[in-house]
């Protein structure tokens, strides 16, 4: 077994597994020590991905931006859609070349092997990413009334939003805790896409109306 997990055409996913094997044993040495790894890096990697948004909105929206909000990337911790992403990366190309092995007795070279997986791993990053998404608590805090999210700056997170059509916005309380709330532009003729930064203005049952940040 071992022979095979670190065959010359198991390379790459032998790399995978071993970072997600680091990356848990990283983890557990930080909790202990009363840390997290994954929470300070995540929220050091989200300020910076939302500052490059920030630069060119109207870039960003289409193309790449889609891709990766196909990906879940815009609703996972990004260290949780990393360790997502390179397990099934790598449990897709062992499970490839096990079932070669068993029927031809050889497996497969990387040039055959990698392409298939990295599309398996994307699709895999797509369904397993929303639904452990949805599994994850959004609304970290319920100790706070709604209303004291008015004032507040948010974060488009996916899609855009024009009057009529909210979208996904991410807001932080006094306390530094997410919050994601539905929002639509004030005025009609307005439209917000992902990263732009607006101010909740009020909200109607579960939809706030904001302005964008000047």
């Amino acid at each position: 077994m071992l022979a095979f997990l670190i065959a010359h055409e198991n390379t790459p996913f032998s790399i995978a597994l071993v970072i997600v094997v680091m990356l848990g044993i990283f983890e557990l040495i930080a909790m202990i020590a009363g840390l997290s790894i994954f929470s300070a890096l995540d929220n050091s990697l989200s300020a910076d991905l939302d500052a490059d948004v920030d630069v060119d909105t109207s870039v960003s929206v289409t193309g790449m931006t889609g891709l990766l909000g196909w990906l879940c990337l815009n609703r996972l911790p990004l260290l949780i859609w990393l360790v997502l992403a390179l397990s099934s990366f790598a449990i897709t190309g062992y499970v490839i070349n096990f079932i070669s092995l068993q029927i031809s007795a050889e497996l497969l070279t990387r040039l055959i092997v990698v392409p298939i997986a990295l599309i398996i791993t994307c699709i895999s990053s797509h369904f397993l990413g929303n639904a452990i998404a949805n599994i994850l608590p959004k609304n970290e805090t319920s100790a706070i009334s709604v209303n004291a999210l008015g004032g507040c700056v948010a974060t488009i997170t996916q899609g855009r939003a024009v009057k009529g059509r909210p979208t996904e916005a991410m807001v932080r309380d006094e306390f530094q805790q997410k919050h994601y709330v539905l929002v639509e532009p004030e005025d009609v003729g307005v439209e917000f896409v992902r990263g732009v930064e607006v101010v909740l203005l009020a909200h109607k049952g579960k939809v706030w109306t904001a302005a964008r940040v000047r």
